[in-house]
């Protein structure tokens, strides 16, 4: 399936990259650390997953900052960029209302997201993931 990729700019001025495939109803993966929009496109392990995810829906996912097409060089990593980051992909986006899948890191993201948001979150599905971070 193919993807359209654009950027956004996230509340500190770092670029985030990201693309939408599939067409209906939105859903937005968020982004867990080290992707490339492009490479994991190709990727045998997560092509099976974008085409299915896009099926019957709008998929929108991005790159987090540090990582594949986005700004690397950015010093900080703390879970409020990365919620600062989702917030201004869904802005970019215009979504009000939408579903969330967080897997691995972006499970924590996505949960906190919603913890901030609800008003904005109608689903949450978290995969492989977990409710807190680094003790």
């Amino acid at each position: 399936m193919k993807q359209h990729v654009g950027f956004c700019t996230s509340a500190d001025g770092v670029r985030i990259a990201l693309a939408r495939s599939g067409a209906g109803p939105p859903l937005v993966r968020v982004a867990n650390w080290f992707t490339h929009l492009d490479l994991d496109r190709q990727s045998a392990v997560w092509r099976h997953w974008f085409d299915f995810l896009s099926d019957g829906r709008t998929l929108i996912r991005y790159d987090p900052r540090g990582s594949g097409l986005s700004d690397r060089d950015v010093d900080d990593f703390s879970l409020d960029r990365w919620i600062d980051d989702l917030d201004a992909v869904v802005a970019s986006a215009g979504l009000t209302r939408f579903p969330l899948v967080g897997l691995c890191q972006g499970g924590a993201v996505a949960a906190a997201y919603a913890a901030r948001h609800p008003d904005r979150v109608s689903r949450l599905v978290l995969y492989d993931s977990y409710p807190f971070g680094a003790y």
